[in-house]
């Protein structure tokens, strides 16, 4: 709550402080004399221009008048304003006045709600301003930390010490339940009237002691998986016991194949494979005399293909009697048409042909066929772009590669190194 009283007297004091101030200073100035003094000497002035209004030599008897009172003050036959006013009555009195308003105008204020709560705004703001720079200097942390860790001891000790519940008795001397996050530990037996498990329940060791509920599902699922893994391991072992026999009848007294029968035929007939062996899966054989394939035949991973009377290389879709293919190109071998037998390529590539190693034939995918060395009959035909070096047989024809203005066009061998120039006709 705010002391309004105390506001008031502390207001009060500022003013009057700040009056006594201003009023010291006013009568202690020497203008403020100055000027009480020539309106003193103006009304004394004026009083005897009164009593001599009607003489005639009115402006003599005025300069007169104003020249004799102004020696007479300067010489100080007349005193000063000091010597009629008492100082210390006037500001008595100025003290009295003011104390007089202020006190009217404090009564004002300290009645009008508008300026106390104004005041008590300021008062809150002052207090709460302080209030927070003192506690930002302090630090809190370490009184609240010591504060909190001696009431949580007090709290812990009691616990172990006085714990209590209506559902626990606690009768241990060591740490026999742990609880952490996700798992609670016992750490020795866990002793119970019954168990309920809502999801599931894994046990390292099972030791049944009394008597299994056989009337439920979980039971007959069980029952049923035990079963079956029983009778798997039965029949795997009376197999294995099975084959050990069969392996070590034959060891010991072979095998008379001559007796075994698919579908009531012999399946060996002396030294062939009857008729009741239609497939097989025979990876390897010896030499075969003979061999008759109906239907398709593959070899190597579809390397070698026969199929319809077609036998197709690198390829399950011979296109001709002969079809075989490199990477990306092709080469096919069959009829063309009536009488006519067809060598080359189906695809859109060029065909060459060659000796060790080297093209000597070439056909582009358009048609146009390029020879390197060509001989008609008797006569090698090829070009040259001079004369030829070499020696020829007669009629041998060199065609010029590099015409120019003489006009040869080629030259034909009169045997052995001699050679005719041909030109063409002007």
């Amino acid at each position: 709550m705010i002391d309004t009283d105390a506001i008031t007297r502390m207001v009060e004091e500022q003013v009057a402080k700040t009056v006594k101030q201003q009023v010291d200073t006013v009568l202690g100035a020497d203008e403020w004399l100055e000027s009480l003094e020539q309106k003193i000497l103006e009304y004394t002035q004026a009083r005897i221009l009164n009593k001599f209004s009607n003489a005639t030599t009115m402006p003599e008897i005025i300069t007169a008048v104003k020249d004799s009172v102004a020696k007479l003050f300067a010489q100080g036959s007349i005193p000063g304003i000091d010597q009629f006013i008492d100082s210390a009555q006037i500001k008595l009195s100025v003290d009295q006045a003011i104390e007089n308003f202020l006190q009217t105008a404090i009564e004002q204020f300290t009645q009008d709600p508008v300026w106390q709560a104004r005041v008590e705004m300021l008062i809150n703001q002052t207090i709460a301003y302080e209030t927070v720079s003192r506690l930002g200097s302090i630090d809190l942390n370490p009184v609240i930390k010591q504060h909190v860790d001696q009431g949580m001891d007090k709290f812990t000790d009691s616990i172990l010490k006085s714990f209590s519940s209506t559902g626990i008795k606690d009768q241990a001397t060591k740490t026999e339940l742990t609880v952490m996050d996700d798992v609670v530990v016992v750490e020795n037996c866990l002793t119970a009237n019954s168990v309920e498990a809502v999801d599931s329940v894994r046990v390292q060791h099972l030791v049944v002691t009394g008597s299994i509920n056989t009337d439920n599902e979980s039971w007959s699922a069980l029952a049923s998986n035990i079963s079956k893994r029983t009778l798997e391991q039965l029949t795997n072992e009376w197999n294995d016991n099975l084959v050990n026999q069969v392996v070590k009848q034959i060891q010991d007294h072979g095998i008379d194949f001559e007796q075994v029968l698919v579908a009531g035929a012999k399946v060996i007939d002396g030294n062939q494979l009857t008729g009741a062996v239609t497939e097989s899966k025979l990876r390897s054989v010896g030499v075969l005399k003979t061999l008759t394939v109906s239907g398709a035949a593959n070899f190597n991973n579809n390397t070698v293909n026969v199929l319809n009377k077609r036998l197709g290389i690198n390829t399950d879709a011979p296109e001709k009697a002969l079809s075989v293919w490199d990477e990306e190109v092709s080469i096919v071998i069959g009829k063309h048409k009536q009488n006519q037998a067809y060598v080359g390529t189906n695809r859109d590539q060029g065909l060459a042909l060659g000796v060790n190693r080297e093209t000597q034939l070439e056909i582009s995918a358009e048609g146009l066929t390029t020879i390197k060395k060509l001989r008609v009959g008797l006569h090698r035909i090829s070009h040259e772009t001079q004369v030829p070096g070499w020696s020829g047989n007669k009629g041998d024809i060199v065609f010029n590669a590099n015409l120019g203005p003489d006009r040869v066009f080629a030259w034909v061998c009169l045997g052995a190194h001699r050679w005719q120039t041909l030109k063409s006709a002007e």
